[in-house]
């Protein structure tokens, strides 16, 4: 993944100086500008589109609230100011963090990390469902794209073996992995219908293409058994959709 692109805003010389120095400590990092004042960094936001904005609270013409405010582009921001009273404003602004002056360098190290972590997991949540979108666009050829490991993985509606309800998520189950999908059940049974999925619990979709048998159980209940040997509930509710499914009474 590329390094993380980062703009300095403050007023002050020495205080653009000291981030500068802590930045390049980390070969991941890019610093792609600096600015003295509100209306550069306003500009510079717009212009530059940097991953992780370094925000001094005060400055002359222009505040760093002001600059948020008059800004149409708004990467992760952490505020730098020597007053703890902006520390509530700055988090009703939707800051990632408020670094108070002095601040040391293992503050300062804390915070990078946790927004370089947030930066990255946000880009792949945003290519994940740029991807998604895309491939809605090949509706006769089912692709899911999870994320996963800070990777997007794309899987065919075909390797899946079943589904399970995760509140609102799902939980893709293929082979030995498993996978965690932002989508509801619900949602995903929409996107599979015509490959081969069929609801058989509230909270389990299953590929017919991997079951291997049915096995009965108490009170007219079935089992419904995958080739790899997972055995699934087949509710009540759904025995007679899965038996329209297979063509065969229940």
């Amino acid at each position: 993944m590329s390094n993380a692109r980062v703009l300095i805003v403050d007023d002050e010389p020495p205080a653009r100086l000291r981030i500068r120095e802590l930045l390049r400590k980390r070969s991941s990092i890019e610093i792609v500008g600096e600015c003295a004042s509100g209306p550069e960094a306003v500009d510079a936001l717009a212009r530059l589109r940097p991953d992780l904005l370094f925000l001094d609270v005060q400055m002359p013409a222009m505040d760093g609230f002001q600059v948020l405010r008059e800004s149409t582009y708004t990467p992760v921001t952490i505020f730098v100011t020597a007053y703890d009273r902006y520390a509530l404003e700055a988090f009703e602004a939707d800051a990632f963090d408020y670094l108070l002056k002095p601040f040391t360098d293992e503050r300062f190290d804390k915070a990078l990390t946790r927004a370089l972590s947030y930066q990255r997991e946000s880009r792949v949540d945003e290519l994940a469902e740029r991807v998604a979108k895309l491939l809605e666009r090949r509706p006769s050829s089912p692709r899911i794209a999870v994320r996963t490991n800070g990777r997007v993985l794309i899987l065919r509606a075909a390797e899946i073996d079943w589904v399970e309800a995760a509140g609102v998520y799902v939980e893709l189950h293929v082979g030995t992995k498993k996978y965690l999908h932002r989508l509801s059940l619900s949602e995903l049974e929409k996107q599979l219908a015509g490959e081969h999925f069929v609801r058989i619990h509230r909270s389990t979709l299953v590929n017919l293409d991997r079951v291997r048998e049915l096995a009965p159980r108490t009170h007219g209940d079935y089992s419904v058994i995958l080739l790899d040997g997972t055995e699934l509930r087949l509710s009540r509710g759904y025995r007679d959709e899965l038996a329209a499914q297979l063509g065969h009474p229940l």
